[in-house]
C-alpha cells in the first residue's frame, strides 16, 4: 500500500478523524463465531481500522513539529493539547488490540468486560474529537467555569501588588499540580511496579518497543500476529507524540533526569522526595524573591499591569487543562495491567510510556512557570516570561 503524503497537519487530521469515526461506528457482531473486540467490533475490522489510523497518525507527528517550534505560544499550546488527546485515543486502540490478541490466545473475556472497554474506546474517541474541533491557533481553551477572575486595580501600586500575588499563586498552583499528579505517577512506578521493569522501560527507544512486541508473535496465530502488528504501529505513534513534546534532540536527556529521580525515590523509600526534587528544579522560591524587584522597577501603566495580571492567571488555568489531558493518557496506561499477565512485555512498554508522560508533566510545569528553565521543551510563555516581556523587565 502506497503511503499517502499530506501537505499540512490539518489535512492529515481530517483523514485521521474520519478513520476514528469509522472505527467508532463500525457494526458490531453478536455471532460467537466472529472474534470480537471492543463493544463487539469484529477483530478483523478493529485491525483494519487501527492500521489506517496508524498510517495517517505517523504522518502527523512531523507535521505537528512545525507548530511545536512556532514563535506564537498559542500554536505550541494548541498542538500540545491535541497530541495528548490523540495519544489517549490511540493508546485505547492499542490496548484493545493487545487485549484482543490475549483473548484469542487464552479465550474471550466476559461480555460485560468487552462492553466496558467498548464504552471507554468510544469515550476516548469522543473526547479526542472535541479537542481537535478547536483550531490549533486557539491554543488551550479554558472552560468558562474553570476560569479564574481578576479585578482591575485603579492605582499603579495596587496593580503591582495584585500582579505579584497572582504570580505567586499561579506558580504555586502549577507546581502543586505537578506534585500531585506527578507524585501519583512516580509512586505507581516506584512502589507498585516491578522495579526491573521500571529500569528497563525508562530507557526504551522505539526500536526496543517494536522488538518486545515482535517477541509476542512467536508461535502465535495469524490473527494474533496481525493484531500485534497493528498494536505495535499504534503504540509507536503514541510514544512519538509524547516524546515530541519534549523538544528536538533532548528527550533522552530529559527522560534520563526523571529516571534518576525515580531511582533516588526508590533508594530513599519515600515519595515525599518527589516534591523536593520538583521544588529544586523549578526554583520557585528564587522566583518569588526576584518578583518584587521586577514589579517595582516597571514603568508600565496601570492598564498594562492589570492586563499582565490577567494573562498570568490564564497561564495557570491553561496548565490545568494540559494536566487534564496528561491524566487522560495516564488513565489509559492503567488498562495495561489487565493484559500484562498474558503478555509480560506489555508491563515494560507501559512503563516506558508512563516515564515519558511523567517527564512531559514535570518539564511542562517548569515551562509554564517559565523561570530560568532549561531548553527541554517550550510549550508556552510561562508566568515569569509573561511578566518580564509585558513589563519590559
Amino acid at each position: 500500500m502506497e503511503t499517502k503524503i499530506y501537505r499540512t497537519y490539518e489535512e492529515a487530521a481530517q483523514v485521521y478523524l474520519t478513520q476514528f469515526r469509522a472505527l467508532r461506528e463500525a457494526p458490531s457482531s453478536a455471532s460467537a463465531a466472529v472474534a470480537r473486540g471492543a463493544a463487539g467490533i469484529p477483530v478483523e475490522t478493529l485491525i483494519e481500522r487501527a492500521n489506517e489510523i496508524a498510517d495517517v497518525s505517523a504522518s502527523m507527528v512531523p507535521l505537528a513539529k512545525g507548530y511545536l517550534a512556532a514563535p506564537d505560544p498559542s500554536l505550541r499550546e494548541g498542538i500540545s493539547g491535541q497530541l495528548l488527546a490523540q495519544a489517549a485515543a490511540e493508546l485505547q486502540v492499542a490496548m484493545e488490540l493487545l487485549q484482543s490478541a490475549a483473548d484469542e490466545a487464552t479465550g474471550p473475556t466476559a461480555t460485560a468486560t468487552r462492553a466496558t472497554r467498548g464504552v471507554s474506546l468510544r469515550d476516548a474517541i469522543d473526547s479526542m474529537e472535541k479537542v481537535m474541533a478547536v483550531p490549533v491557533s486557539a491554543g488551550l481553551v479554558v472552560p468558562a467555569m474553570a476560569r479564574r477572575t481578576t479585578i482591575s486595580q485603579d492605582t499603579p501600586q495596587a496593580a503591582r501588588q495584585a500582579l505579584q500575588r497572582a504570580a505567586i499563586v499561579s506558580a504555586g498552583a502549577i507546581s502543586q499540580r505537578v506534585v500531585e499528579v506527578g507524585g501519583d505517577l512516580a509512586f505507581n512506578l516506584v512502589f507498585k511496579t516491578e522495579w526491573t521493569a521500571v529500569i528497563q522501560g525508562a530507557g526504551l527507544l522505539n526500536q526496543d518497543i517494536a522488538r518486545l512486541l515482535d517477541q509476542l508473535k512467536e508461535g502465535a496465530s495469524e490473527l494474533i500476529q496481525r493484531s500485534l502488528t497493528a498494536a505495535t504501529k499504534t503504540v509507536l505513534n503514541v510514544f512519538d507524540k509524547i516524546l515530541a513534546l519534549l523538544g528536538k534532540d533532548v528527550e533522552n536527556q530529559a527522560r534520563t533526569q526523571i529516571q534518576k529521580w525515580l531511582a533516588d525515590i526508590q533508594k530513599a523509600g519515600k515519595i515525599e522526595l518527589f516534591e523536593q526534587l520538583v521544588g529544586k528544579l523549578y526554583k520557585k522560591d528564587k522566583f518569588e524573591k526576584d518578583l518584587p524587584g521586577w514589579v517595582e522597577k516597571t514603568t508600565a501603566n496601570v492598564d498594562r499591569i492589570n492586563a499582565t495580571t490577567k494573562e498570568v492567571v490564564v497561564v495557570s488555568d491553561k496548565f490545568t487543562v494540559l494536566v487534564g489531558r496528561i491524566n487522560t493518557v495516564g488513565d489509559v496506561i492503567g488498562l495495561a495491567r489487565f493484559i500484562q499477565t498474558q503478555f509480560p512485555q506489555v508491563l515494560v512498554i507501559s512503563t516506558a510510556v508512563q516515564v515519558a508522560l511523567l517527564t512531559v508533566l514535570v518539564y511542562a510545569g517548569y515551562d509554564y512557570i517559565g523561570y530560568k528553565q532549561v531548553e527541554f521543551l517550550n510549550l508556552t510563555k510561562g508566568v515569569a516570561e509573561v511578566i518580564r516581556e509585558n513589563l519590559a523587565i
